[in-house]
Formats: C-alpha cells, sequence, structure tokens
C-alpha cells in the first residue's frame, strides 16, 4: 500500500480505477503521505475535462502535478506548479522530463518566506515566484504549502487574495485537506472575500467559485 494510502476508502479504490488510463500512461509514481487522494485527483480532472479548463495552477507537487501533466498533454492545455522544497521538485521535474511532458508541465521553485497577507506568521511562496504563473488560471488547485506541522496551519490563506487578479473569469478554487480546523478556517475567510465554497468530506476537498455580482 502506498504510504498516503492509509485514509484511503472504497472511493478511493474506485478512483483508482476511473484513473487507470493516466496512471498506465507513464512510469511509477512515488505516492507520499501529502499526496492528494485519488478520489480527489478525480474530482479535479473531471472538472478539468467536463468544462474544458486548459489554465491549471496547482500549489504544491506531487502525484498530482504528473497525471495532470499527463491529462493536459491530452487535452493540449497548461499546467504549473509550485514547489518550496528543491529535493521534491526535482523528483517531479525529473519525472516530467523523463516523460517528455516539460512542455506542457512548469514546475517553478518557490521557497517558503514572509508576505504580507499570511495569517500570523506563517511564511507562503516567495512573491516574485507569483510573476511566473498565467494571467488567466481557470483552476487553482491549493494543496500546499504544508499545514500539517505547529505554526503553518493557516499557510494557504494567501492563495486566494495573492492569485485572485489571476484568475479567469468563471474560475474554480479546490482546496485539498479539509478535515484539518487550518483549512476549515482558511474556508470561511475565504467566503468574506466574496467566495462560496462546497466541502466535500469524502474527497477531503472543497471547491470554490466567486459570487456573482449584483
Amino acid at each position: 500500500m502506498a504510504p498516503g494510502a492509509r485514509d484511503w476508502d472504497a472511493g478511493d479504490l474506485e478512483a483508482l480505477e476511473i484513473l487507470r488510463p493516466l496512471l498506465d500512461a507513464g512510469g511509477y509514481l512515488p505516492w507520499t503521505e501529502g499526496a492528494l487522494r485519488p478520489a480527489a485527483l478525480v474530482v479535479v480532472c473531471n472538472e478539468i475535462v467536463l468544462a474544458d479548463r486548459r489554465e491549471i495552477v496547482e500549489l504544491g507537487s506531487g502525484v498530482s502535478t504528473i497525471v495532470l501533466a499527463r491529462l493536459m498533454r491530452e487535452r493540449e492545455g497548461r499546467l504549473t506548479s509550485l514547489e518550496h522544497d528543491p529535493d521534491w521538485g526535482q523528483v517531479v521535474r525529473s519525472q516530467l522530463k523523463r516523460e517528455g511532458l516539460t512542455h506542457v508541465a512548469h514546475l517553478v521553485e518557490a521557497p517558503l518566506e514572509a508576505h504580507p497577507l499570511a495569517l500570523g506568521d506563517a511564511p507562503w511562496y516567495a512573491e516574485r515566484t507569483v510573476a511566473e504563473l498565467p494571467e488567466a488560471i481557470e483552476l487553482l488547485l491549493v494543496d500546499g504549502p504544508p499545514g500539517y506541522v505547529d505554526g503553518m496551519e493557516r499557510s494557504r490563506y494567501p492563495a486566494l487574495p495573492a492569485l485572485e487578479p489571476r484568475l479567469a473569469p468563471g474560475a474554480i478554487v479546490v482546496l485539498d485537506d479539509t478535515a484539518r480546523p487550518g483549512e476549515r478556517e482558511i474556508l470561511e475567510r475565504w467566503g468574506e472575500l466574496g467566495w462560496r465554497f462546497g466541502v466535500r468530506a469524502s474527497e477531503g476537498i472543497a471547491t470554490g467559485t466567486r459570487l456573482a455580482v449584483g
């Protein structure tokens, strides 16, 4: 069983079969403790296909990066990922290169530092790295920075206020790890910014869109 699989349920096992065409499209993928659950990954892939979303940004890289890059290759889209850990980023970048996916997936090394929009002292991705993100993001997947260590519980908050100017009309935002108190607080605060999120407990994520004005 994969390292991050101990919290999987029957829905995740079913999701693995749904993802099988993408999982079989390349080499072995190292599922880690922080990897997006298969059921959550299916939700993201469905959104990409059904809404024909071509410009994807992911905060935090891993198995999802490779799988989404394979999907973007099929759909002639583009994926950009921010990764704060240079060693892990090299693992993911090497896999992308090995599979010939670098033309559809771009991994940006983004160290964590103090950010003006942070809640408390939790760092976020260096502001200079945001300049490497596309101008019209159609799907934003927030799975980083890590929120499981002391002082980082609300570290993902800046994602929406910092990147909202780069979100295309009708964009969707997906937040992972919503069973944790920190992410629940983040969702409440994002709601104050004019967004509505629905928590999908069975997949461990929340999906949200900007409320219509007027």
